[in-house]
C-alpha cells in the first residue's frame, strides 16, 4: 500500500462494525481515531469540505455499498467494441492526486470509502451475466493496485473472474507494484490496464504516482508472468512540446516493451465532463491543466482538435503495432 496511507479518523459503519474485513482492516491502524456512522456516504458527501485539505490529512471510510452497484460504461470511456459494458465501484478515491482526475470534480472529499460488502456484488453480476457475457471496468474511482492491503478486492474479482469466463474485466491502474500478478494466473479474461504518460506529465500533473520507468517495468513483470495487458495512453495532455513528449514516449515503449504481446492500447485525449470540470476550476484555480480554455462539446469539455490529437496519436501507434489493437474515442461514437 501507499506509504503516504495514513488516516487520522476512520469512519465505521454501525452495521458492519464486526464485519471481519472491517476487524482486519482497523487491526492496521491501531493509532486511528474510529468513529461510528450510520452511513459512511454521509460523511463522504458532507458539504463544505476542502479536498486540498483533507489530501495533507485522509480519512478512511468503511461502508456497505447501497442501492445500484453496476453502471453502464460512459459515451467517452472506451467499450472496446464490448455490446454490454459496465463499470462498478468498490472503493471512491485514490491515494495518488492526479489533477486532472475527474473524482474532483464529482466529490469533495479527499477521503478514502470502502465497500467491504463484495458478496453483493458478486450475486447481482451474476444475474447480469445470465443475460450475456460483459465487459466490466472496476477502478475508474479508485486506483485498487494501491490499497490491496486494505481492500483484498483484487484477489477476489480474480477468483470471481477465473470461475466466468463470459465476464471481462479490466483492473486500470497506476501503481509500480509487481507482486499482485501471481492472483492472475489461469485469468485470460482479467486484464490489467496501465494508464501511461509522459514523464513531464506525470511530473506536472500526476503527484505521488510512479515514473514512468516505474511503470514500464511493471508491465514488463506483467507480461512475463503471463497476465493480459493493456496500455492506456489516456488522457492525452498538452505540455509544452508535447507532440514531441508523445514521441519520445512512443519510442520507448517499442524499445522496452514487445508490444506483440499487448492486447492493446487505449488514446483519448482530455476530456471532462461540463459541470464536473466547472466545479473543478473553483476548487483549484491554479491547476493549469484544469483551467485551460477547452472547447464544450456534446456537454463535455475538450481541446478544439480533439480529433486531430486522437488520429495522430493513432498514427504514431501505427509505426509500432496492428492498428486492430489501437483504439480511439472515434471507437466509442
Amino acid at each position: 500500500m501507499n506509504s503516504s496511507a495514513n488516516f487520522s479518523h476512520i469512519y465505521v459503519e454501525s452495521e458492519i462494525r464486526s464485519d471481519p474485513r472491517t476487524e482486519g482492516i482497523l487491526a492496521r491502524f491501531p493509532d486511528s481515531h474510529v468513529i461510528l456512522v450510520q452511513r459512511g456516504s454521509d460523511v463522504f458527501n458532507r458539504p463544505r469540505q476542502s479536498f486540498s485539505a483533507q489530501k495533507k490529512s485522509r480519512s478512511l471510510i468503511l461502508a456497505r455499498k447501497h442501492g445500484t452497484l453496476f453502471y453502464h460504461g460512459a459515451p467517452v470511456c472506451h467499450s472496446f467494441h464490448a455490446s454490454r459494458f459496465f463499470y462498478t465501484t468498490t472503493a471512491v478515491g485514490c491515494l495518488f492526486d492526479c489533477e486532472y482526475c475527474w473524482l474532483k470534480g464529482i466529490y469533495a472529499s479527499a477521503s478514502l470509502m470502502i465497500f467491504i460488502n463484495q458478496e453483493d456484488y458478486f450475486r447481482e453480476l451474476e444475474e447480469l451475466l445470465k443475460d450475456g457475457s460483459l465487459f466490466l471496468s472496476l477502478s475508474y474511482e479508485t486506483d485498487l493496485f494501491a490499497v490491496e492491503e486494505l481492500t483484498g478486492h483484487i484477489h477476489a474479482w480474480a477468483s470471481f473472474a477465473r470461475e466466468h469466463p463470459d465476464l471481462v474485466l479490466e483492473i486500470r491502474t497506476k501503481s509500480s507494484r509487481t507482486d499482485l500478478f501471481r492472483c492472475f494466473e489461469n485469468c485470460p479474461n482479467v486484464i490489467v490496464a496501465y494508464t501511461l504518460s509522459p514523464q513531464s506529465v506525470i511530473t506536472a500533473f500526476e503527484h505521488h504516482t510512479p515514473s514512468l520507468s516505474k511503470r514500464i517495468q511493471a508491465v514488463r513483470k506483467a507480461l512475463a508472468e503471463g497476465c493480459t495487458v493493456r496500455l492506456c495512453l489516456d488522457p492525452l495532455i498538452k505540455v509544452n512540446g508535447w507532440r514531441k513528449e508523445y514521441e519520445a514516449l512512443t519510442d520507448t515503449l517499442d524499445q522496452e516493451i514487445d508490444l506483440s504481446r499487448i492486447k492493446d492500447v487505449s488514446i483519448g485525449s482530455y476530456r471532462q465532463s461540463e459541470p464536473y470540470q466547472r466545479r473543478m476550476r473553483k476548487r483549484f484555480p491554479y491547476s493549469a491543466v484544469i483551467q485551460y480554455p477547452y472547447e464544450t462539446e456534446d456537454g463535455y469539455c475538450v481541446y478544439s482538435d480533439h480529433r486531430e490529437i486522437d488520429q495522430w496519436m493513432r498514427g504514431l501507434l501505427e509505426r509500432y503495432m496492428e492498428k486492430e489493437k489501437i483504439f480511439s474515442l472515434e471507437d466509442c461514437e
